[in-house]
């Protein structure tokens, strides 16, 4: 299911988080200078599918140790919530293919091609997030989607249903969700999220529209972004109700 550990690295079996029968995340470092987000895990009794897939060669490595101990059939394909290295940076471990947001690939070919190409970016990355100063980058390579769609995408998955749908958001233009209906579970990446900060924007709110609208869907009772815990509907409906009436 992957590559071996690499030379001088021991890999620990972390701790998988499981939210619903068939679903799992690797959950996100907490650390203020580690940038690790959630990795989803959806598992079946043949495959497994992933909703982002780490930060780095060394953080998706942890993810298939932690797999491994977990007994999960073989991963089939990656989903990109979004085209930030953060989320994407660990795929080249895995080899299978993947899907994101047609701008997904728009975005990622820009960053190839641009001046310096992965030297620059990785050095960008890593003046930006010092957490990032001793990964391992040997073997890296950015992995571009090899499946796009450009509004909505449905995944049958051995009696699960997945829906992709592009939502976009000021954090990245080409962000999607992720609904597992039969889980009531639903990945939500860094959506609703203002700009990262490397990008030095003015704009610094939290899209709390966007929020709403998902607590909105009847179906999904826990929802997963890229950078905090996994909460429940009612936690969530506590919590950014206060934060949307004070930004009122």
């Amino acid at each position: 299911m992957g590559r071996k550990a690499m030379k001088g690295q021991t890999l620990l079996s972390e701790a998988l988080n499981q939210l619903a029968e068939n679903i799992w995340i690797l959950p996100r470092d907490k650390h203020p200078n580690k940038v690790q987000p959630n990795v989803g895990i959806i598992c079946t009794s043949t495959q497994t599918v992933l909703v982002d897939c780490g930060n780095s060669p060394y953080h998706a490595q942890r993810l298939l140790a932690a797999l491994k101990h977990l007994n999960a059939p073989p991963i089939s394909q990656i989903i990109y919530t979004h085209h930030h290295w953060d989320h994407i940076f660990g795929a080249s471990t895995f080899g299978v293919p993947v899907i994101a947001h047609e701008l997904c690939q728009q975005l990622l070919t820009q960053h190839i091609q641009q001046r310096g190409g992965l030297a620059a970016l990785k050095t960008q990355i890593q003046q930006n997030e010092p957490g990032t100063h001793h990964e391992v980058w040997d073997h890296f390579q950015i992995i571009l989607p090899d499946i796009t769609f450009s509004h909505q995408l449905t995944l049958p998955l051995d009696g699960l249903t997945l829906e992709l749908e592009h939502v976009g958001g000021v954090h990245a233009a080409d962000s999607i969700v992720v609904r597992v209906k039969e889980s009531h579970v639903m990945f939500i990446g860094d959506c609703y999220y203002p700009p990262p900060g490397y990008l030095q924007s003015s704009n610094k709110k939290t899209s709390w529209s966007m929020l709403s609208s998902f607590l909105d869907e009847k179906a999904i009772d826990v929802y997963v972004d890229g950078h905090s815990d996994p909460l429940k509907k009612s936690d969530l409906l506590k919590r950014w109700g206060i934060k949307f009436l004070a930004s009122l």
